[in-house]
C-alpha cells in the first residue's frame, strides 16, 4: 500500500491534517508528491510534510528529513504522552519530529506514529511501488 492510501486511512481525522486535493509535485524530486500537511499547534507551528517517498519537516534542511526506505527504526519515548517521533536511520542518524496536537481519546503522535510505522513497513517490503 502506497503512503497517499496510507495517509488518507490513518490521517483523515486529524484537525490540524490538510490533505492536498491532488497530490503536488515537490521541488526535492526524491521526496515525490506532496500528500498533506501537518500543522503543529502554537507558537511554532512546525509544518511537517508528507509526501509520496517522505516526510520533512521545517525548513527541511540537516537532520528535518527522510525518505521511508531508509528509516531502521519508528518509536516514541513517552508512551501515549509523547509530542515527539524518534526516527533512527540506517545510517545511525536519530532524527525527532514534534507532533504535539491532541484531540479527542488519542494524541496526533500517537497517529502519525501509526501512520509511518506503516509507511516504513511498506517500503522495507515493496521498495519499488
Amino acid at each position: 500500500m502506497n503512503a497517499r492510501i496510507r495517509a488518507k486511512r490513518t490521517l483523515k481525522n486529524l484537525r490540524r491534517y490538510e490533505a492536498m486535493p491532488s497530490p503536488i509535485w515537490h521541488q526535492r524530486e526524491e521526496f515525490g508528491f506532496l500528500i498533506g500537511i501537518y500543522s503543529n499547534p502554537g507558537p511554532s507551528n512546525t509544518k511537517i510534510s508528507i509526501l509520496d517517498k517522505g516526510i520533512f519537516w521545517g525548513d527541511g534542511g540537516e537532520g528535518k528529513s527522510f525518505l521511508y526506505p531508509e528509516v531502521k527504526l519508528v518509536s516514541v519515548l513517552e508512551g501515549i504522552e509523547s509530542v515527539e517521533i524518534v526516527i533512527l536511520t540506517d545510517g545511525g542518524k536519530e532524527l525527532r519530529i514534534p507532533v504535539s496536537g491532541r484531540d479527542g481519546q488519542y494524541s496526533d503522535c500517537m497517529l502519525m506514529l501509526r501512520f509511518m510505522d506503516r509507511v516504513v513497513e511498506d517500503a522495507k517490503k515493496y521498495p519499488y511501488e
